[in-house]
C-alpha cells in the first residue's frame, strides 16, 4: 500500500552512475515498489560507455537523467544531482543497492517525528551475505580521536552478523554516502559535498560540518537496504589507499580546532608512518607509495586546505569538546590490531559515545 498523504514531503533520490548498467535494474525495481510517495528519481551519469543511459531511458521513463560530459566522480556527480533536486529531503543512493519496500516510509517518519534530525542513514546489509552488515554502511559511522573511521557493525576488515544488536535508533557521527538522507535546507546553509575530496570521506566531511552547527545525524535501523559493494574499489587497492590517507588528513585539517589539529596531526604522522613501514615490510610497494602520494597532495595543496579550513571554521558554533562526545575517545587502531576487539559493542569506553 502506497502512502498518499498530500502533505508528505517530496523525496529526491539521486544516484550517480558510471558504467553501472548491471546494477540499475535491481535498484530501480526495488524503488518501483516503495510504499512511500511522492518520490523524484534522478540518475546522474558520469559519461558511461555501457549503455546505462539508454537502458534507463527505455525501461524507467520516470527517472530524470542528467548526463555529465566527463566522469565527475562521486562528490561532484552528487552535487549536480542535488542542484537539480526538487525534494525537501534528498537521498544519495549508490547504484549497487536494493532497498526494502518500506525503507523510505520508515526514514521519512523519523524526519517528521524528529525535527532535530537533519541527516540519517538506514541499516546497510551485505547483498552477498544478507545477514551480515556491509562494509560501506553497516549501522552508522563514527571516528576515533585520531580521525580513523569505523562503524557499528564494521571495524576495519571485520563485519559483524546482524543479530539485532544495533536495532536502536542511534545518534551517529557520520552517515554512509552509499545511502545518505539529508534535509535540503541544511545543504543550502552548509554547502554541498566538497568536490576536492573527489571520492571517499566527503560524506564524513559534510557530517562534521553539520556537527559544527549543532545538527544531529542518526541511523534508522528499521529501514533496510542491501549493498553489493563489489562495484567499489577493494580496501587494499593502492588507489583506494591513496584516497583514504589523502582525504583523512584533509578531513581533519578542515574541521578540527587548531590546538586539537596540531596535537592529533603529530600523532597521525607517526601512525601513518607505521602503516607505510608495514606496507614496505609486506612487499606492498604500490600501497606504500600510495600513502606517500596522499601526503604529497596535502603538502602541494596546503594553500587550498587553509582556505577551506578558514571557511569551515567561520561557520562553527559548537566547540570541539561538545563534538568529541560523538568521537571515540580511544584509538580504534589499538583496540582492533592490538587488543583484538572487532565488534563495536565490545569497545572500551564505548558508553561515552552511545
Amino acid at each position: 500500500m502506497v502512502l498518499k498523504n498530500p502533505s508528505a514531503p517530496l523525496v529526491s533520490i539521486i544516484t550517480v552512475n558510471y558504467n553501472g548498467k548491471a546494477y540499475l535494474r535491481d535498484l530501480y525495481e526495488s524503488l518501483r515498489v516503495q510504499t512511500y510517495q511522492p518520490v523524484e528519481l534522478i540518475l546522474v551519469d558520469n559519461a558511461s560507455s555501457d549503455d546505462s543511459v539508454a537502458f534507463i531511458g527505455e525501461n524507467y521513463s520516470q527517472v530524470k537523467i542528467i548526463e555529465n560530459p566527463d566522469n565527475y566522480m562521486f562528490a561532484r556527480g552528487n552535487n549536480v544531482g542535488i542542484a537539480a533536486a526538487k525534494g525537501e529531503i534528498v537521498c544519495l543512493l549508490n547504484n549497487d543497492i536494493i532497498v526494502a519496500p518500506d525503507f523510505l516510509e520508515k526514514i521519512i517518519r523519523e524526519f517528521e517525528n524528529n525535527p532535530e534530525m537533519v541527516a540519517c542513514q538506514p541499516k546497510v546489509l551485505d547483498m552477498n551475505k544478507p545477514d551480515h552488515f556491509e562494509y560501506a554502511g553497516a549501522a552508522g559511522g563514527f571516528i576515533d580521536k585520531y580521525g580513523y573511521p569505523f562503524m557499528r557493525g564494521r571495524i576495519f576488515f571485520s563485519l559483524e552478523k546482524d543479530e539485532g544488536q544495533y536495532d536502536d535508533i542511534q545518534e551517529i557521527f557520520w552517515s554512509t554516502g552509499a545511502c545518505f538522507f539529508m534535509r535540503k535546507s541544511v545543504l543550502k546553509e552548509l554547502g554541498q559535498l566538497d568536490e576536492d575530496f573527489k571520492m571517499h570521506m566527503e560524506e564524513i566531511d559534510l557530517c562534521w560540518r553539520m556537527h559544527l552547527r549543532n545538527y544531529k545525524i542518526y541511523c534508522i535501523p528499521a529501514a533496510k537496504v542491501w549493498h553489493k559493494g563489489g562495484g567499489t574499489l577493494s580496501t587494499e587497492n593502492p588507489r583506494k589507499i591513496y584516497w583514504n590517507f589523502r582525504n583523512n588528513i584533509f578531513l581533519l585539517a578542515k574541521n578540527l580546532a587548531m590546538l586539537n589539529l596540531a596535537r592529533i596531526f603529530i600523532i597521525r604522522i607517526f601512525l601513518d608512518g607505521l602503516a607505510f613501514c608495514r606496507e614496505i615490510f609486506q612487499g606492498k610497494l604500490k600501497s606504500a607509495f600510495a600513502i606517500l602520494k596522499g601526503y604529497g597532495w596535502i603538502i602541494v595543496n596546503g594553500r587550498l586546505i587553509l582556505q577551506k579550513r578558514s571557511s569551515v571554521q567561520k561557520m562553527r558554533t559548537v566547540p570541539d569538546p561538545e563534538i568529541f562526545k560523538l568521537i571515540y575517545p580511544g584509538s580504534i587502531v589499538w583496540e582492533y590490531f592490538i587488543r583484538g576487539r572487532s565488534k563495536f559493542n565490545t569497545l572500551k569506553k564505548i558508553k561515552k559515545i552511545t
